[in-house]
């Protein structure tokens, strides 16, 4: 019985890593197929318009403030 547990345990690890590893390898892929797009001189698309930062100066991140600020920083695409 304990080594179905262990076989399943192996199993739902092995599950996870290649769900991890498949993800990163599709954000390296993107980041690179943007920077060889770049550096040929094409247009790289921007990202889409992303939710409003918390502003630092009031309150922490963690509290229940009603206003919400706006960070000054444009990010143009991520990796």
């Amino acid at each position: 019985m304990f080594a179905l547990f262990l076989t399943a345990l192996l199993v739902v690890t092995a599950v996870a890593v290649a769900g991890v590893l498949a993800d990163s390898g599709l954000r390296w892929w993107s980041a690179f197929g943007a920077l060889r797009r770049e550096l040929k001189g094409e247009t790289v698309q921007l990202l889409p318009a992303l939710r409003p930062a918390i502003s630092l100066e009031k309150h922490s991140a963690f509290g229940r403030c009603g206003a919400i600020g706006t960070v000054d920083v444009k990010v143009s695409r991520a990796a």
